[in-house]
């Protein structure tokens, strides 16, 4: 299964958390949705991306049959970023929040709601990842050649739903096609964590009034 998910006791490398809730497991994947969506954003506008966070998305993706939770991601300092986005985004802090964030976040939801309900797509993409899977053991994780596989996987499933994630950047940049393969990978491994947090009874509805809960939760895992 591509999106398969065991919701048992979460273990990081640095972290042992057990006996999670249901809440505590659908922000974790939340933060992976807003840290992938936030990375889109800096690559687009500069070009640049820190390998640490690409290669957290790349294994995210690739990682079809985790133990737990967690694993996915490796461990809670990966989704850092996407936890303190979280706060920033959800929060009553004084910093503005970020709209187009917003936008790509709610996108990504919307499209991932869709996607379960297309069981060819989701036997297009498992076919996918299982051929990236078989690329990495070749050319390793970082090599462009894994981006291009994830980035043409994602035009050819998650692109062909609507409304299209148009992603707002320079054109020079996002006309590069390394950095085009890039941003799909991340767009790809955003639909990944959408579809976790689906799977672990997310919802709009929690966004709206479990939102106080969930800051909280981002806040206390940071």
């Amino acid at each position: 299964m591509v999106l398969q998910l065991i919701k048992t006791e979460l273990t990081g490398e640095r972290v042992t958390i057990e006996h999670l809730t249901k809440l505590e497991e659908q922000s974790i994947a939340l933060a992976g949705i807003f840290q992938s969506c936030h990375q889109v954003q800096l690559l687009a506008n500069s070009g640049q991306i820190d390998t640490f966070h690409l290669n957290i998305a790349v294994k995210a993706i690739l990682n079809t049959e985790p133990e737990n939770t967690l694993e996915i991601f490796q461990n809670i300092p990966n989704i850092h970023e996407g936890l303190e986005l979280i706060q920033q985004q959800l929060g009553n802090t004084k910093k503005e929040r970020d709209m187009e964030l917003t936008r790509y976040s709610i996108g990504i939801l919307f499209l991932a709601t869709k996607l379960l309900k297309n069981t060819t797509m989701l036997q297009q993409l498992s076919e996918g990842i299982e051929r990236a899977q078989g690329q990495i053991e070749h050319f390793g994780i970082d090599h462009a050649n894994i981006y291009a596989s994830l980035g043409g996987l994602y035009s050819d499933t998650i692109s062909h739903l609507n409304p299209r994630i148009m992603v707002s950047g320079e054109p020079t940049i996002l006309n590069n096609p390394d950095t085009a393969n890039k941003v799909r990978a991340l767009l790809l491994c955003a639909i990944r964590c959408a579809v976790l947090w689906l799977q672990l009874g997310g919802s709009r509805w929690q966004l709206l009034f479990k939102r106080k809960k969930i800051v909280s939760i981002a806040k206390d895992l940071t």
